[in-house]
């Protein structure tokens, strides 16, 4: 297991400048469920947000609280450096109950630390924040004031530090070298699936010192008449003798994504796009 990529000082000063966001909007307590926030205030690096989980972060709290599934508890500890009182597992059984949620015992939780009358921030528009999760809340905490946070995090995430761009120098070195290969293996019969095989190896072989990590989308490869949208995957179909290859890919470090997106022509290309293609070099 990788090392926590930043400094305890740089997760301190992230908390405070939440806490003087969450100030600004009157809130006592945030509940974040967005994976990419509770990795930006604790380092949590655990492949579980498929099931509800949360980072909390109070006002009059020098730490935020992990809570997810109990056997992620344990990547709890090792990702974030939290003491072990401020990672806390919810029961197995309450996994896909028909009734019983784990929001339940969240709201335990904020009870038993008597925050059941706070302002509280939720994050509605993150993806993993669900109906459920809400209504779960909402029915524990009548007392309690429940706002949406707007995205509170996610702006405080905006200016990044001296640590994040350089990952984030450094996954652009390693998504240039990836779109290289992929240029390489960008040949008339080849099997797409193989092109995109060795995309994802340079990807996460990264280069000499930097590996590469998973990326929050897969490649994108779009080919033929498939690139008058943008959002197609790959097939194992050969590539054409000739025609266009859209390919939207990110190299990524400790998380920190670099992406890129370039356009091919199987082929000589026709003389419109040979034209649209020097002027968007023009504009370039």
């Amino acid at each position: 297991m990788a090392s926590r990529p930043f400094a305890d000082a740089e997760y301190a000063q992230r908390i405070d400048r939440t806490k003087r966001r969450m100030a600004d909007s009157g809130f006592d307590l945030l509940i974040l469920c967005d994976p990419s926030n509770m990795y930006w205030l604790t380092g949590y690096d655990g492949w579980s947000f498929y099931q509800p989980q949360a980072v909390l972060v109070h006002q009059k709290e020098e730490l935020p609280i992990w809570f997810g599934r109990a056997q992620d508890a344990r990547a709890g500890s090792l990702t974030t450096g939290l003491p072990d009182d401020r990672v806390i597992g919810y029961g197995e059984d309450r996994v896909h109950h028909p009734i019983q949620h784990p929001f339940d015992e969240l709201v335990g939780l904020i009870q038993a630390r008597e925050w059941q009358k706070a302002r509280i921030g939720v994050e509605m528009d993150a993806p993993y924040y669900t109906a459920r999760c809400h209504h779960h809340l909402l029915k524990g905490l009548p007392y309690a004031q429940i706002f949406d946070s707007a995205n509170l995090v996610n702006w405080a995430r905006l200016i990044k530090s001296e640590a994040e761009i350089k990952l984030m120098y450094e996954a652009g070195k390693i998504v240039t070298a990836a779109m290289t290969t992929a240029r390489e293996q960008l040949r008339p019969g080849v099997a797409q699936n193989h092109v995109v095989a060795e995309i994802y190896r340079r990807l996460t072989e990264g280069l000499p010192g930097l590996g590469g990590d998973y990326a929050a989308i897969c490649p994108l490869m779009p080919v033929g008449l498939g690139t008058s949208t943008p959002h197609l995957t790959w097939s194992e179909d050969p590539l054409p003798e000739t025609g266009l290859v859209m390919l939207e890919i990110a190299g990524v470090r400790r998380r920190y994504h670099a992406p890129l997106t370039r356009t091919f022509h199987l082929g000589a290309p026709p003389d419109e796009v040979a034209d649209l293609a020097k002027i968007c070099v023009e504009a370039g």
